[in-house]
């Protein structure tokens, strides 16, 4: 049988939803202004009642953001949820974590068998609030990621709308790895040498360890030991992290006022 395309899959509603939504991230630019056209456009085109936004340095840090985007009921809840729930939170689970961060889109009903914390979190918590489905969107960021939460009263993901979420998130997350939403992002690689520096942008720009060695006329040897010890001063775990945090440094400040610049005299 041949499979169809996700766009035969979705109504043009859905579709012309997904359309919205990017447009208005794509006006929006970064900083505060990005997380609350991201909410806001949610919810309002795909019928959200309440949509949050957390942002953390790290997947672990999200659930530690002291000033998330609410709406609605998750509003109030913000006090409670730092001081008894963000550990149990039902997507800080590993399992949640993997699939958010492949797939980029994840639903409760999608989780069955929950540990004790994370059931007492959806029956003490959830419930009680009036909040009987939760979803999330894991986004990459220049300056971390984010998860942004999507709650309802009662909500029945059916095929089509699973597919028009999975959409939404795949090009969102193609699209915010440039987009810094702190207003003053800390600059990971500050700590570094300038040897380390010019190491890590040459990841950045996409260099394997054997490029970089013969582009600074080093041993592969050589490199690797400066990216075991660029990884220690960053707290970075992988290349690709590294990679966004050079793309977040070339983003940052100097660079958005050298756009701003650029666009007044357009």
């Amino acid at each position: 049988m041949e499979r169809r395309a996700w766009h035969d899959e979705l109504s043009r509603k859905q579709v012309l939803g997904i359309l919205a939504v990017l447009e208005h991230c794509e006006e929006a630019g970064g900083g505060k202004t990005f997380k609350e056209a991201l909410v806001h456009a949610i919810s309002t085109h795909f019928g959200v009642r309440d949509v949050t936004f957390f942002h953390g340095r790290t997947y672990a840090e999200i659930f530690d953001d002291p000033a998330p985007v609410l709406t609605g009921v998750a509003a109030p809840l913000l006090p409670v949820y730092h001081e008894q729930w963000r550990d149990k939170d039902v997507f800080a689970l590993p399992r949640s974590r993997r699939v958010l961060t492949s797939c980029g889109f994840a639903t409760l009903d999608e989780l069955p068998r929950l540990p004790s914390p994370q059931h007492s979190y959806v029956v003490d918590y959830l419930r009680p609030n009036d909040i009987g489905t939760a979803s999330a969107i894991h986004l990459p960021l220049a300056d971390g990621q984010a998860l942004v939460g999507m709650f309802d009263k009662v909500r029945s993901w059916d095929r089509s709308d699973l597919i028009a979420m999975r959409v939404l998130a795949r090009h969102l997350r193609s699209r915010t790895t440039t987009v810094v939403v702190t207003d003053n992002p800390v600059d990971t690689l500050g700590n570094l040498t300038r040897r380390q520096l010019e190491v890590a942008e040459l990841v950045g720009h996409g260099l394997s360890n054997a490029e970089i060695a013969e582009r600074l006329s080093l041993s592969e040897l050589s490199i690797k030991k400066y990216m075991s010890r660029i990884f220690d001063a960053t707290r970075l775990r992988n290349r690709s992290e590294l990679a966004i945090a050079v793309l977040r440094r070339d983003r940052g400040p100097r660079a958005q006022h050298r756009d701003r610049e650029a666009d007044a005299a357009v």
